[in-house]
């Protein structure tokens, strides 16, 4: 406590202040966050790195594992995440085989769709019609059945209805009734059908290709022509143009990409419904460790515990030090440098920015004794000295 005479009263009071403040600053920050992950959208650093700017761009973009979002376009991969997702949902709520059959049908589709059909007219010959690979009628369980793979298209579904144009009877009737109930549900598409057709066709259409390749197609150049504009930019009005581009890009991400992460959403949500109440007690299923869940979660750790140890006083040049590490991560992420464009928001820096003058606060909390002053640091320094009185 000798060390204290070196300082004024109003630079001690202030230099603890200064670290309870940070600290209370940094525990915040972290319990939010925390508390955030109990809800439908917790906090993720994704957003954060995948803006990153300046030298260490790219490392920190790929950290997110998918910092252009591409994986999203990509149907393979889509696939493969909702193949995966089922396999783990299964296996952590325990499914029985009805709801597993249920799940099944969300994500990959039936089958095949029938209903019920006494007898089929005899005009209607699916085979002369060309569709007896997506329509046909089983007469030894009298079921009009449409296979989950093909569905039936409006059009075919008016090409059967030709065949019968102008026919009246009970018969014809009850057709016509069985094959608006067999198109009706052969309309309604699984997941991976619909990620499907968003990325390669016509949602209404299950796959056919009609343009929408292109969509994507001109995203991806886009991506391209931002990152080789970004390495050619060296002026002030060449950066601001990198702005609009950039904005122009992520736009075009949320168009292309949102519908799929719409779509993963409601099979999630759906598979939710399916589980009972004892199943669902078992707790929100965990998600698979990535390099971005980690960020996450040292992200967290880091503000909650060296807040917490700033306010207490405790490690204290060992807390600031590390959490002026911390911080300075932040701010190299979006460093507000000469030929850097600037990051989105109100706030505009030159070289020092908010985050910069936290770290030098912290820097500088680490070269005082503040918790010899005021914090559990004074006690833990005076029960050692008296054990070593002691030896």
């Amino acid at each position: 406590m000798s060390e204290i005479r070196r300082y004024s009263t109003a630079a001690v009071v202030f230099l603890v202040i200064l670290r309870l403040g940070i600290g209370w600053q940094l525990v915040y920050e972290g319990l939010w966050k925390i508390d955030t992950q109990r809800t439908p959208t917790p906090w993720t650093s994704e957003g954060y790195l995948k803006n990153s700017q300046g030298p260490m761009r790219s490392f920190f973009r790929s950290l997110t594992g998918d910092p252009d979002d591409l994986n999203w376009l990509n149907e393979d991969a889509v696939v493969a995440r909702m193949d995966d997702w089922k396999t783990r949902f299964v296996a952590h709520f325990g499914l029985n085989e009805r709801q597993i059959r249920n799940l099944d049908n969300i994500i990959n589709g039936p089958e095949r769709f029938a209903v019920k059909l006494a007898a089929l007219p005899p005009e209607v010959d699916f085979d002369a019609l060309k569709l007896k690979d997506t329509i046909w009628y089983d007469a030894k369980t009298g079921d009009l059945i449409v296979s989950g793979d093909k569905h039936l298209t409006p059009t075919e579904k008016q090409t059967i209805e030709a065949a019968i144009a102008g026919k009246e009877g009970p018969e014809y009737a009850a057709f016509q009734t069985a094959l608006d109930a067999v198109f009706k549900r052969s309309i309604s598409l699984s997941a991976k059908e619909r990620v499907r057709a968003h990325l390669m066709g016509n949602p209404e259409n299950a796959g056919t290709i009609d343009g929408r390749i292109s969509e994507l197609d001109l995203y991806r150049q886009m991506v391209d022509r931002y990152e080789q504009k970004l390495t050619k930019a060296d002026v002030a009005f060449e950066f601001d143009h990198l702005t609009k581009v950039w904005s122009d890009t992520r736009s075009k991400a949320t168009e292309v990409a949102g519908p799929v992460k719409a779509i993963e959403a409601e099979v999630r949500a759906e598979a939710q419904q399916l589980l009972t109440v004892e199943q669902l007690q078992r707790g929100p299923m965990p998600e698979p460790w990535t390099a971005l869940r980690v960020v996450d979660y040292l992200t967290i750790a880091g503000l909650t515990v060296l807040g917490a140890l700033l306010m207490l006083g405790l490690m204290t040049r060992f807390a600031a030090f590390s959490a002026a590490f911390m911080v300075f991560g932040f701010y190299m992420a979006m460093p507000p440098w000469p030929g850097v464009p600037e990051a989105a928001g109100t706030e505009h820096s030159f070289i020092i920015n908010k985050n910069m003058i936290e770290v030098l606060a912290l820097l500088a909390l680490a070269c005082m004794p503040s918790g010899q002053w005021f914090g559990l640091d004074a006690i833990a320094g005076r029960i050692f000295r008296r054990k070593s009185r002691s030896a």
